[in-house]
């Protein structure tokens, strides 16, 4: 085999970017433990070991390795990152005349990934152990996706209303590191915090509320349910606008911020309320956008059903009618990224991101896990592709301990790379590769693979 041996210790001259320490763990756990990275620094935006050729740069990163060396060199910061991921991930331990032998095979290759935003949606429960969300973000960077939304369901702990987060929730001082070590990987952290439905904080199916299950006497800053905020209350809107800033300031620069706002149950959408809803989203874009960041919205609430829709996709859309849809379509503002979740489509095109788009959004398409043995990935990813959308959201929710070959499977086809079995029997071996070498377990039973048992929890 044509290849460039490493040695135990390699030696790279790259640009700084690359000289942290989580990248040379991922160096290590793609060795086997068998290299370490020592990295010398230079200004150009290229990684190198050993005295390979200089390839030319086309698309957003280049590889080349010969038998002299391995080369990237790319367009920003976070591309080399990407880059150097994607060689490190070619390496392999061979036995040749009874020695091991780590070393990187012969090849070029150029990434124009299919599309441009590869975002990912991720949980932090009640049930979430730290650990589990460094592994998550570990992972999501090995596969090259370039935004994670985070989601804390009542799991951070607040300066503005302490009843937002359980008593064992993490603190601000817990997260950062998890936080900084995920912007040392080349991904762009978005928060998330739900301004509409989902007030609780908790899944509709277990009937907990964070807030309320600790202090009842704060049921005014919700409908009578308990699962929408009182929006139009200025007590609320100061509330809100709060954990905004705490969020922002907790995940530091970034371009864009999620409110959520899906499944607004019991709220009565009709043309005239409607007028309240985008007043108010409207005023949570202009505070947003005063920070330099766009808000992500659910599309749910926001699309009605149609006669003419595909059959075989069983849409999620809770707009009452076409003119309530109309009316909220065309006073929302622009700015605002819609996030269509379509978790039970079959085959593409998602239509509804159709109806986004050519009402003048930016839209993600946001497929999950084994719904219903739902093609949702497959359908999204080509929709986006076909259609030029925005990008995909991959969401996954409380079924990551089935489900986390769907983050593999997703990111693989955002960035057009399609396994031609298209079945856990390639993305379970595969995820569980990369989590031994991102995240090695070192033994650890419950910290090994992507469920902490084999037998009996689903649900974390």
């Amino acid at each position: 085999m044509n290849c460039y041996i490493l040695k135990e210790k390699a030696v790279a001259v790259s640009h700084q970017v690359i000289d942290k320490l989580v990248l040379k763990e991922f160096w290590n756990g793609f060795c086997y433990g068998c290299s370490k990275l020592e990295v010398n620094k230079t200004d150009t935006l290229t990684f190198t070991v050993g005295n390979p050729k200089i390839p030319a740069l086309d698309g957003n990163f280049t590889i080349s390795v010969t038998n002299g060396g391995a080369c990237v060199i790319a367009k920003s910061q976070k591309e080399l990152i990407r880059g150097f991921l994607t060689l490190i991930d070619k390496i392999k331990l061979i036995y040749r005349d009874k020695k091991e032998i780590i070393c990187i095979p012969c090849f070029k290759y150029t990434e124009k990934p299919t599309l441009k935003n590869r975002m990912i949606h991720y949980c932090v429960f009640p049930d979430t152990k730290l650990y589990e969300i460094q592994k998550f973000i570990r992972l999501c960077a090995a596969l090259k996706y370039t935004h994670i939304v985070i989601e804390f369901w009542g799991m951070l702990k607040y300066d503005c209303l302490k009843e937002l987060a359980w008593e064992h929730a993490f603190s601000k001082d817990e997260i950062r590191p998890l936080l900084a070590e995920a912007r040392d990987l080349g991904l762009e952290l978005i928060p998330m915090f739900n301004h509409w439905g989902h007030a609780t904080a908790s899944r509709l199916g277990h009937g907990k509320h964070v807030v309320l299950d600790q202090n009842p006497r704060l049921q005014h800053l919700f409908s009578d349910d308990g699962w929408v905020w009182s929006f139009t209350e200025e007590r609320v809107k100061e509330l809100l606008k709060a954990v905004r800033q705490e969020l922002t300031e907790l995940f530091g620069e970034g371009e864009y911020f999620h409110i959520g706002c899906d499944e607004a149950y019991n709220f009565k959408l009709t043309e005239l309320s409607c007028d309240i809803v985008t007043d108010y989203l409207n005023e949570l874009c202009d505070d947003l956008k005063n920070q330099g960041r766009r808000p992500i919205i659910w599309g749910d609430m926001l699309v009605a059903k149609r006669e003419s829709f595909c059959k075989e996709n069983n849409y999620t859309a809770s707009c009452p009618n076409l003119e309530v849809e109309q009316k909220l379509l065309k006073n929302l503002s622009h700015d605002f990224v819609i996030a269509d979740w379509q978790y039970w489509v079959q085959k593409a095109p998602v239509e509804t991101g159709l109806i986004f788009k050519e009402a003048g959004f930016d839209t993600l398409l946001c497929p999950w896990d084994e719904m219903a043995n739902a093609r949702s990935i497959d359908a999204c990813c080509k929709t986006a592709e076909d259609y030029s959308l925005f990008g995909v959201m991959h969401t996954t929710w409380h079924t990551l301990t089935f489900g986390m070959p769907d983050v593999t499977k997703c990111g693989e086809y955002a960035l057009g790379i399609k396994n031609e079995e298209n079945s856990h029997r390639y993305y379970g071996p595969r995820t569980a590769e990369l989590l031994r070498k991102v995240y090695p377990a070192k033994g650890d039973y419950e910290k090994s693979g992507w469920a902490p048992y084999e037998i009996g929890n689903i649900t974390t």
